[in-house]
Protein backbone atom coordinates (compact mmCIF):
# COMPACT_ATOMS: atom_id res chain seq x y z
CA UNK A 1 0.00 0.00 0.00
CA UNK A 2 3.04 2.27 0.12
CA UNK A 3 3.52 1.93 -3.64
CA UNK A 4 2.64 4.93 -5.80
CA UNK A 5 0.83 2.66 -8.26
CA UNK A 6 -0.63 -0.83 -8.15
CA UNK A 7 -2.28 -3.22 -10.57
CA UNK A 8 -5.38 -5.18 -9.63
CA UNK A 9 -7.60 -7.81 -11.25
CA UNK A 10 -9.70 -10.80 -10.22
CA UNK A 11 -10.79 -14.20 -11.45
CA UNK A 12 -13.41 -16.70 -10.37
CA UNK A 13 -12.73 -20.00 -8.61
CA UNK A 14 -15.05 -22.83 -7.61
CA UNK A 15 -15.72 -23.08 -3.87
CA UNK A 16 -17.29 -26.20 -2.41
CA UNK A 17 -20.28 -25.28 -0.25
CA UNK A 18 -19.99 -26.32 3.37
CA UNK A 19 -22.58 -28.74 4.69
CA UNK A 20 -24.28 -29.35 1.35
CA UNK A 21 -23.76 -30.90 -2.04
CA UNK A 22 -22.87 -28.30 -4.61
CA UNK A 23 -20.56 -25.38 -5.15
CA UNK A 24 -20.44 -21.62 -5.35
CA UNK A 25 -18.16 -19.16 -7.08
CA UNK A 26 -15.46 -17.47 -5.06
CA UNK A 27 -12.93 -14.94 -6.34
CA UNK A 28 -9.18 -14.45 -6.16
CA UNK A 29 -7.90 -10.86 -6.40
CA UNK A 30 -4.39 -9.65 -7.15
CA UNK A 31 -2.83 -6.44 -5.86
CA UNK A 32 0.58 -5.95 -7.47
CA UNK A 33 3.01 -3.11 -6.85
CA UNK A 34 5.70 -1.63 -9.08
CA UNK A 35 8.45 -3.81 -7.57
CA UNK A 36 6.66 -7.11 -8.10
CA UNK A 37 5.14 -7.64 -4.66
CA UNK A 38 2.14 -9.87 -5.27
CA UNK A 39 -0.67 -9.86 -2.74
CA UNK A 40 -3.51 -12.25 -3.54
CA UNK A 41 -6.78 -12.09 -1.64
CA UNK A 42 -9.69 -14.53 -1.55
CA UNK A 43 -13.36 -13.61 -1.19
CA UNK A 44 -16.51 -15.68 -1.34
CA UNK A 45 -18.17 -13.26 -3.76
CA UNK A 46 -17.30 -10.50 -6.23
CA UNK A 47 -18.89 -7.73 -4.22
CA UNK A 48 -17.20 -4.37 -3.72
CA UNK A 49 -16.41 -5.36 -0.13
CA UNK A 50 -13.34 -7.27 -1.34
CA UNK A 51 -11.41 -4.42 -2.97
CA UNK A 52 -12.74 -1.88 -0.46
CA UNK A 53 -11.29 -3.90 2.42
CA UNK A 54 -7.85 -3.82 0.81
CA UNK A 55 -7.80 -0.44 -0.92
CA UNK A 56 -9.59 1.74 1.63
CA UNK A 57 -7.41 4.77 2.31
CA UNK A 58 -5.11 4.16 -0.67
CA UNK A 59 -4.45 7.39 -2.61
CA UNK A 60 -2.11 6.30 -5.40
CA UNK A 61 -2.76 5.14 -8.96
CA UNK A 62 -4.70 1.93 -9.53
CA UNK A 63 -4.56 0.07 -12.85
CA UNK A 64 -7.86 -1.76 -13.16
CA UNK A 65 -10.66 -2.69 -15.51
CA UNK A 66 -14.05 -0.99 -15.39
CA UNK A 67 -15.48 -3.25 -12.67
CA UNK A 68 -17.99 -1.08 -10.73
CA UNK A 69 -16.73 -2.52 -7.45
CA UNK A 70 -13.73 -0.21 -7.65
CA UNK A 71 -15.82 2.95 -8.04
CA UNK A 72 -15.99 3.63 -4.31
CA UNK A 73 -12.19 3.69 -4.22
CA UNK A 74 -11.92 6.28 -7.00
CA UNK A 75 -13.17 9.25 -5.02
CA UNK A 76 -11.84 12.81 -4.54
CA UNK A 77 -8.83 12.51 -2.28
CA UNK A 78 -8.72 8.76 -2.86
CA UNK A 79 -7.15 6.56 -5.51
CA UNK A 80 -6.81 7.56 -9.16
CA UNK A 81 -8.02 5.19 -11.87
CA UNK A 82 -5.76 4.12 -14.74
CA UNK A 83 -7.65 2.16 -17.40
CA UNK A 84 -6.27 -0.54 -19.68
CA UNK A 85 -5.80 -0.05 -23.43
CA UNK A 86 -5.40 -3.81 -23.96
CA UNK A 87 -8.83 -4.34 -22.40
CA UNK A 88 -10.27 -1.59 -24.59
CA UNK A 89 -8.69 -3.07 -27.69
CA UNK A 90 -10.48 -6.39 -27.14
CA UNK A 91 -13.85 -4.75 -27.64
CA UNK A 92 -12.77 -3.51 -31.07
CA UNK A 93 -11.28 -6.87 -32.01
CA UNK A 94 -14.62 -8.45 -31.15
CA UNK A 95 -16.39 -5.87 -33.32
CA UNK A 96 -14.34 -6.84 -36.39
CA UNK A 97 -16.82 -9.66 -37.04
CA UNK A 98 -19.61 -7.17 -37.80
CA UNK A 99 -17.77 -3.94 -38.75
CA UNK A 100 -14.41 -5.12 -40.07
CA UNK A 101 -13.22 -1.91 -41.70
CA UNK A 102 -14.10 0.55 -38.94
CA UNK A 103 -13.06 -1.82 -36.16
CA UNK A 104 -9.72 -2.38 -37.87
CA UNK A 105 -9.17 1.38 -38.02
CA UNK A 106 -9.59 1.52 -34.25
CA UNK A 107 -7.30 -1.47 -33.67
CA UNK A 108 -4.62 0.08 -35.90
CA UNK A 109 -4.76 3.36 -33.98
CA UNK A 110 -4.46 1.57 -30.64
CA UNK A 111 -1.54 -0.43 -32.04
CA UNK A 112 0.34 2.86 -32.57
CA UNK A 113 0.07 3.57 -28.85
CA UNK A 114 1.68 0.23 -28.03
CA UNK A 115 4.45 0.80 -30.57
CA UNK A 116 5.30 4.04 -28.79
CA UNK A 117 5.55 2.08 -25.54
CA UNK A 118 7.85 -0.42 -27.19
CA UNK A 119 10.09 2.38 -28.45
CA UNK A 120 10.35 3.81 -24.94
CA UNK A 121 10.74 0.62 -22.93
CA UNK A 122 14.38 1.38 -22.05
CA UNK A 123 13.75 5.00 -21.04
CA UNK A 124 13.56 6.26 -17.47
CA UNK A 125 10.10 7.35 -16.26
CA UNK A 126 10.60 11.06 -16.97
CA UNK A 127 11.88 10.46 -20.49
CA UNK A 128 9.06 8.00 -21.14
CA UNK A 129 6.48 10.53 -19.99
CA UNK A 130 7.95 13.12 -22.36
CA UNK A 131 7.88 10.61 -25.23
CA UNK A 132 4.24 9.79 -24.53
CA UNK A 133 3.20 13.43 -24.41
CA UNK A 134 5.04 14.14 -27.64
CA UNK A 135 4.07 11.05 -29.62
CA UNK A 136 0.97 9.51 -28.01
CA UNK A 137 -0.74 12.76 -27.00
CA UNK A 138 -1.65 13.90 -30.54
CA UNK A 139 -2.67 10.36 -31.53
CA UNK A 140 -5.00 10.12 -28.57
CA UNK A 141 -6.67 13.39 -29.46
CA UNK A 142 -7.13 12.19 -33.04
CA UNK A 143 -8.48 8.84 -31.87
CA UNK A 144 -11.03 10.46 -29.58
CA UNK A 145 -12.25 12.61 -32.46
CA UNK A 146 -12.51 9.46 -34.60
CA UNK A 147 -14.52 7.72 -31.89
CA UNK A 148 -16.97 10.56 -31.57
CA UNK A 149 -17.44 10.81 -35.35
CA UNK A 150 -17.73 7.04 -35.87
CA UNK A 151 -20.32 6.81 -33.09
CA UNK A 152 -22.70 8.75 -35.36
CA UNK A 153 -22.26 6.25 -38.21
CA UNK A 154 -22.99 2.92 -36.52
CA UNK A 155 -26.08 1.27 -35.07
CA UNK A 156 -26.48 2.08 -31.37
CA UNK A 157 -26.52 -1.53 -30.14
CA UNK A 158 -23.92 -3.10 -32.44
CA UNK A 159 -20.58 -4.41 -31.05
CA UNK A 160 -18.65 -1.47 -32.49
CA UNK A 161 -20.98 1.00 -30.78
CA UNK A 162 -20.42 -0.85 -27.51
CA UNK A 163 -16.64 -0.64 -28.00
CA UNK A 164 -16.82 3.08 -28.74
CA UNK A 165 -19.07 3.74 -25.75
CA UNK A 166 -16.72 1.84 -23.47
CA UNK A 167 -13.69 3.79 -24.72
CA UNK A 168 -15.36 7.18 -24.40
CA UNK A 169 -16.77 6.40 -20.95
CA UNK A 170 -13.30 5.39 -19.78
CA UNK A 171 -11.44 8.13 -21.65
CA UNK A 172 -10.07 10.12 -18.71
CA UNK A 173 -8.73 6.93 -17.13
CA UNK A 174 -7.41 5.67 -20.47
CA UNK A 175 -5.24 8.74 -21.08
CA UNK A 176 -4.03 9.01 -17.48
CA UNK A 177 -0.92 6.97 -18.24
CA UNK A 178 0.42 10.10 -19.94
CA UNK A 179 0.81 11.75 -16.53
CA UNK A 180 3.55 9.55 -15.11
CA UNK A 181 6.20 7.40 -16.77
CA UNK A 182 5.85 4.77 -14.06
CA UNK A 183 2.30 4.01 -15.19
CA UNK A 184 1.57 1.43 -17.85
CA UNK A 185 -0.52 1.63 -21.00
CA UNK A 186 -2.29 -1.58 -19.98
CA UNK A 187 -3.09 -3.74 -16.99
CA UNK A 188 -1.37 -6.82 -18.41
CA UNK A 189 0.87 -7.13 -15.33
CA UNK A 190 -2.18 -7.98 -13.22
CA UNK A 191 -3.56 -10.31 -15.88
CA UNK A 192 -0.25 -12.18 -16.01
CA UNK A 193 -0.32 -12.44 -12.23
CA UNK A 194 -3.74 -14.09 -12.46
CA UNK A 195 -2.55 -16.64 -15.01
CA UNK A 196 -1.26 -19.15 -12.41
CA UNK A 197 -4.75 -19.19 -10.88
CA UNK A 198 -6.51 -19.54 -14.23
CA UNK A 199 -4.18 -22.34 -15.36
CA UNK A 200 -3.92 -24.00 -11.96
CA UNK A 201 -7.64 -24.39 -11.38
CA UNK A 202 -7.77 -26.75 -14.35
CA UNK A 203 -5.67 -29.08 -12.19
CA UNK A 204 -6.93 -28.55 -8.66
CA UNK A 205 -10.50 -27.73 -9.84
CA UNK A 206 -11.84 -26.09 -6.66
CA UNK A 207 -11.18 -24.84 -3.14
CA UNK A 208 -12.55 -27.23 -0.54
CA UNK A 209 -13.42 -24.35 1.82
CA UNK A 210 -12.99 -20.61 2.34
CA UNK A 211 -10.17 -21.46 4.76
CA UNK A 212 -8.46 -23.39 1.98
CA UNK A 213 -8.86 -20.37 -0.29
CA UNK A 214 -7.17 -18.11 2.25
CA UNK A 215 -4.29 -20.55 2.64
CA UNK A 216 -3.89 -20.85 -1.12
CA UNK A 217 -3.67 -17.10 -1.73
CA UNK A 218 -1.12 -16.65 1.07
CA UNK A 219 1.15 -19.28 -0.46
CA UNK A 220 0.59 -17.88 -3.96
CA UNK A 221 1.49 -14.39 -2.72
CA UNK A 222 4.82 -15.65 -1.39
CA UNK A 223 5.54 -17.81 -4.43
CA UNK A 224 4.89 -15.17 -7.08
CA UNK A 225 6.61 -12.43 -5.08
CA UNK A 226 9.68 -14.64 -4.72
CA UNK A 227 9.80 -15.21 -8.47
CA UNK A 228 9.38 -11.48 -9.14
CA UNK A 229 12.16 -10.63 -6.67
CA UNK A 230 14.53 -12.97 -8.49
CA UNK A 231 14.61 -15.65 -5.80
CA UNK A 232 14.48 -19.36 -6.44
CA UNK A 233 11.15 -20.23 -4.76
CA UNK A 234 12.40 -23.62 -3.59
CA UNK A 235 15.48 -22.06 -1.97
CA UNK A 236 13.42 -19.24 -0.51
CA UNK A 237 10.80 -21.46 1.13
CA UNK A 238 13.36 -23.93 2.46
CA UNK A 239 15.51 -21.19 3.99
CA UNK A 240 12.58 -19.29 5.49
CA UNK A 241 11.31 -22.45 7.19
CA UNK A 242 14.65 -22.72 9.02
CA UNK A 243 14.46 -19.09 10.22
CA UNK A 244 10.78 -18.61 10.98
CA UNK A 245 11.01 -19.83 14.58
CA UNK A 246 13.79 -17.41 15.55
CA UNK A 247 13.57 -14.36 13.26
CA UNK A 248 11.72 -11.52 15.00
CA UNK A 249 11.50 -9.18 12.01
CA UNK A 250 8.90 -10.69 9.69
CA UNK A 251 9.76 -8.14 7.01
CA UNK A 252 13.08 -9.91 6.50
CA UNK A 253 11.23 -13.13 5.71
CA UNK A 254 9.12 -11.66 2.92
CA UNK A 255 10.55 -12.47 -0.52
CA UNK A 256 11.96 -8.98 -1.13
CA UNK A 257 13.25 -8.74 2.44
CA UNK A 258 14.81 -12.19 2.20
CA UNK A 259 16.63 -11.24 -1.01
CA UNK A 260 18.20 -8.28 0.81
CA UNK A 261 19.13 -10.00 4.07
CA UNK A 262 19.52 -13.73 3.51
CA UNK A 263 19.77 -14.67 -0.17
CA UNK A 264 23.56 -14.40 -0.37
CA UNK A 265 24.00 -16.50 2.76
CA UNK A 266 21.60 -19.17 1.49
CA UNK A 267 23.36 -19.34 -1.87
CA UNK A 268 26.77 -19.64 -0.21
CA UNK A 269 25.49 -22.45 1.98
CA UNK A 270 24.15 -24.28 -1.07
CA UNK A 271 27.48 -23.88 -2.87
CA UNK A 272 29.36 -25.30 0.13
CA UNK A 273 27.02 -28.27 0.28
CA UNK A 274 27.45 -28.87 -3.44
CA UNK A 275 31.24 -28.77 -3.17
CA UNK A 276 31.11 -31.23 -0.28
CA UNK A 277 28.98 -33.62 -2.31
CA UNK A 278 31.23 -33.34 -5.35
CA UNK A 279 34.34 -33.92 -3.25
CA UNK A 280 32.89 -37.16 -1.90
CA UNK A 281 32.19 -38.61 -5.33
Amino acid sequence: MSSDAIHTDDTGVTLVQRGSIGSSKGHVWIYLDLEGRHFYDFTESRSADGPLKILKGYDGYIHADAFPGYDQVFTPGGATEVACWAHTRRYFVKAEATDPELAKEAVDQIRELFLIERAGEDLDPDALRDLRIREAGPRLLAFKAWLELTATKVLPKCPLAAAITYALNQWDALVRYLDDGRLRVDNNAAERAMRPIAVGRKNWLFYQSDTGGQTAVILMSLLESAKAAGANPRTYFRDVMTRIATETDVGKLTPHGWMTHFAAEAEARSERALRTICASL
